[in-house]
């Protein structure tokens, strides 16, 4: 089994990197073969240019490129191999970082991840699982019902990125107050995700 973890976070002393170094290990211990790709050391290119993204002429859908940016090719074929896909990402100012959004620009285009005209994304991603681990800075409930901000961001990501292409969504977790915790609280979010591994991947 292959999983793939799209991470983004630019320092290495966070606890998105602290999370992704734990979500790591233990797939590796139920025998997942991981491969990571982290955004900000990659220093992949968020911008989709003119040339690349598409648009309407007659009433069809056209693409000035005939083919994907190499680099966009590398991260689809990765994604078209594996069967669980993770996204590691904080929220910053309600939303994922730029460079995460500009990897779904890119790479989740139209005729690979999605398309108007073809069945193909849907035999692509047939069978793939996906889970969404989103550290950040805002309280959560204590009921462990969504909040608006939570909900807000579900629906734009987890709830929105894979609704044509029916991949199992295993969970969409946010932990919360990241940024006012002690270490055995943050270490106490490590435990619950290792957890979640266990019993749900």
């Amino acid at each position: 089994m292959k999983a793939l973890i799209i991470y983004a976070h630019p320092r290495k002393e966070s606890f998105s990197y602290a999370l992704l170094t734990r979500v790591t290990a233990a797939l590796e211990k139920k025998n997942y073969e991981v491969e990571v790709r982290d955004l900000y050391a990659m220093n992949f290119n968020p911008i989709l240019n003119e040339s690349d993204m598409i648009y309407t002429k007659n009433q069809e859908f056209v693409r000035e490129n005939s083919e994907y940016p190499e680099d966009v090719k590398v991260e689809q074929k990765l994604i078209e191999e594996s069967e669980l896909l993770i996204y590691l990402f904080p929220i910053w100012w309600n939303g994922m970082p730029a460079i995460m959004k500009g990897y779904i620009d890119r790479v989740f285009q139209h005729g690979f991840a999605y398309s108007f005209t073809s069945e193909d994304p849907k035999q692509r991603f047939a069978g793939k699982r996906a889970l969404f681990l989103t550290p950040t800075g805002q309280p959560q409930s204590d009921d462990g019902e969504d909040t608006k901000i939570t909900k807000a961001i579900k629906t734009l990501t987890s709830e929105w990125l894979f609704n044509s292409i029916d991949v199992e969504i295993i969970d969409h977790v946010f932990y919360g107050r990241v940024p006012y915790l002690s270490r055995e609280e943050l270490e106490k979010y490590l435990v619950e995700t290792e957890e979640l591994i266990n019993e749900k991947v």
